[in-house]
């Protein structure tokens, strides 16, 4: 199923659920007075994370902490099937359930056999990372786990009927921070740093490499891209200024999109421009990351976050989201940013339907005059071994 189609079943069907769930849980809520305290430390947590590898990437401290701090505890997590690829190799999670979402029918089917799953998990306790989603709070309150923590927000606001615990989504903060605040509610007093630990691979496309990504999932589409002609004098840039590889990276899906800038702008007979998108799994992606790669330049997708996990610096590019929301740059010189603050930015997440209609100027006005010296200190923040 397409992104639009799954939004549409959350949204609609899942509001025509809550007033029944509501009552129902209050109801039973009033009549059995279970106990909510933290008292009791979980055998069992259940993450929830349907889509967004970037986000687990970005509570990856944060899950980390939750499993120093009950170490006992088996951590799962339920997921789309693209999110789990690239987080079992991060052995963040004792098991990870995937949900069929290929159709609706298997969709239910699937969420159906991962209820069920949980329901007979003892002594369960519930982490629902979605901010918005209204069937994955109300997925939480079926497993009718002692203990669910999730995101409030005015547009969520009968989770406060529905979780048995609720932390503020402060939407003028990271997202890093919001998670580390759920956690907290949880029971953790220390975030812990989670350090990506890949085994060496094989060198597959040279070593002193930067990657560059400029693919992002559906979930954020073509808006956050930066336009093919910037894109070419950066390379340029890239070329003339240092002697390392070029890489493009993403997904197999995003290999031809690949090959046609490299050829349309002339690049195919450059030996230090490689195409890998698609060319690894994401066991052998990290540890090209870690062991292969010098620094990434990126849009706002998960390839960013990896790089962060991964120890890379970074040159990154913010149009409708605000970086503010992403990552504390303040904290990390290495990791340059742009960002023009267009008056319209940031819409994603804000509002259903853009301001610009698609025109997203916010990329668009970004020119080589402000790129450049955020190269020279890309390049200058490169560690040599």
């Amino acid at each position: 199923m397409n992104l639009k189609l799954k939004q549409w079943i959350d949204g609609y069907i899942g509001k025509a659920l809550v007033a029944v769930n509501v009552l129902l849980v209050r109801g039973l809520g009033i009549v059995l007075k279970r106990d909510h305290s933290l008292s009791k430390a979980p055998e069992n947590i259940l993450v929830i994370k349907m889509l967004g590898l970037g986000s687990l990437l970005m509570a990856a401290d944060s899950l980390y902490s939750l499993k120093k701090k009950y170490p006992e505890v088996k951590l799962i997590l339920l997921c789309g099937r693209g999110v789990a690829a690239g987080v079992e190799p991060l052995h963040l999670f004792d098991e990870v359930w995937v949900n069929n979402d290929n159709n609706i029918l298997r969709m239910v089917a699937s969420g159906m056999s991962s209820l069920v799953k949980a329901i007979r998990l003892p002594n369960l306790w519930v982490l629902d990372l979605e901010v918005y989603s209204v069937l994955t709070t109300l997925f939480s309150a079926w497993t009718m786990a002692r203990n669910r923590f999730g995101f409030q927000l005015n547009k969520v606001h009968f989770r406060n009927y529905l979780n048995t615990h609720n932390v503020f989504f402060n939407q003028f903060i990271t997202v890093y921070q919001n998670y580390e605040k759920l956690v907290m509610a949880m029971g953790v007093q220390e975030i812990v740093s989670y350090e990506m630990q890949n085994p060496k691979t094989a060198n597959f496309f040279g070593s002193n490499s930067i990657a560059i990504n400029n693919t992002c999932s559906e979930l954020g589409g073509d808006l956050r891209k930066i336009p093919a002609s910037l894109l070419h004098e950066i390379v340029k840039s890239l070329l003339l200024k240092s002697a390392y590889n070029i890489v493009f990276t993403g997904s197999p899906s995003d290999y031809d999109g690949n090959d046609a800038f490299i050829k349309s702008y002339g690049f195919q007979d450059e030996p230090r421009i490689k195409n890998i998108a698609g060319k690894l799994n994401f066991a052998d992606y990290y540890s090209f990351l870690q062991y292969q790669c010098v620094a990434m330049i990126s849009i706002d997708s998960a390839p960013f976050h990896m790089a962060i996990k991964a120890g890379l610096p970074t040159l990154s590019f913010w149009g409708p989201i605000n970086p503010i929301q992403r990552f504390r740059f303040d904290l990390y010189p290495e990791h340059q940013y742009i960002y023009l603050q267009s008056h319209c930015s940031p819409c994603i997440h804000h509002s259903d339907v853009v301001p610009c209609g698609g025109d997203n100027f916010c990329m668009k006005n970004m020119n080589m005059q402000m790129i450049e010296p955020k190269i020279d200190l890309l390049l200058k923040n490169i560690v040599h071994d």
